[in-house]
């Protein structure tokens, strides 16, 4: 194991930031649709009554994310951030409706 004092290979550090934005984008993605009733917990197995509200702070960060990254993402970092957009105000749409 590398100790704090160790040089970081900055390919390893993009590549750990990468998946690290991947996985903050996937979360956040995945708490929208949860409060949206669209996932079930996973700590408890159940769907949760919809509740817009909370849905939507999850669903602004992400859209925050899309606007203070904008040009400084990978292409696969911008399909993830752009997918979960997509899926998240998809969403949304439908239940406000």
């Amino acid at each position: 194991m590398p100790s704090p004092t160790d040089p970081i290979d900055d390919d390893s550090l993009a590549q750990a930031h990468s998946m690290l934005f991947q996985q903050l984008v996937s979360g956040h993605s995945q708490m929208a649709l949860m409060l949206m009733g669209r996932l079930e917990n996973p700590h408890t197995g159940e769907f949760v009554d919809p509740q817009p509200e909370g849905a939507k702070v999850f669903i602004d960060q992400l859209d925050m994310l899309a606007v203070k990254t904008r040009g400084n993402l990978s292409p696969e970092e911008t399909a993830a951030l752009d997918k979960a957009l997509e899926t998240v105000h998809a969403a949304f749409a439908e239940i406000l409706n």
